[in-house]
């Protein structure tokens, strides 16, 4: 299992924003960021969407970030102010143009992630502390499986991981 999320290039089609890049080596990550940045306010600017200062800074932070945040975590992190209607009102217009991803974890939180290919998350039990993982063994063989044993049809699916992180396994209680 990867600790962060494995980031892949990106693309743009009529549905929207897909796929993310490598994150390995960090210069060529931010020039990447920089570059998918201006691709997709260009994109939403051809589309006839108006270029918003807090619509910049939440797409920058969600490209930078190597985990799913919250939205206090997103207001708490931008670097410049915006009221939480505001945000929100943001978050879901990138939501619904698939540039970021919105999920709910046990905790009922919602997190955004920039949209990337399917993945799952661990989740510390004690810190809250979300990381994305990747399975190594493609589900779609079992999805198939699944339903075709129980005539079900699948429409997705999520899969989440609770235990401790390093630093909360290095706490003794």
């Amino acid at each position: 299992m990867k600790s962060q999320c494995c980031r892949y290039k990106t693309a743009f089609n009529k549905s929207g924003f897909f796929g993310l890049f490598d994150k390995c080596n960090p210069v060529a990550l931010i020039c990447i960021n920089m570059e998918k940045k201006k691709e997709i306010l260009n994109i939403l600017k051809q589309q006839g969407f108006r270029f918003a200062p807090i619509r910049e800074a939440i797409l920058d932070l969600m490209l930078k970030s190597n985990k799913p945040l919250s939205c206090q975590e997103i207001h708490k992190h931008l670097r410049i102010k915006a009221n939480k209607t505001t945000l929100y009102r943001e978050l879901e217009f990138l939501k619904d143009k698939k540039i970021i991803d919105e999920f709910k974890l046990d905790d009922g939180v919602r997190r955004y992630e920039a949209s990337s290919k399917h993945h799952h998350h661990a989740v510390c039990v004690r810190c809250r502390r979300v990381e994305c993982v990747e399975l190594n063994k493609d589900l779609e063989s079992q999805e198939k499986q699944i339903e075709e044993n129980n005539k079900f049809k699948i429409i997705s699916h999520s899969l989440e991981f609770y235990g401790l992180c390093r630093k909360c396994q290095a706490i003794k209680r």
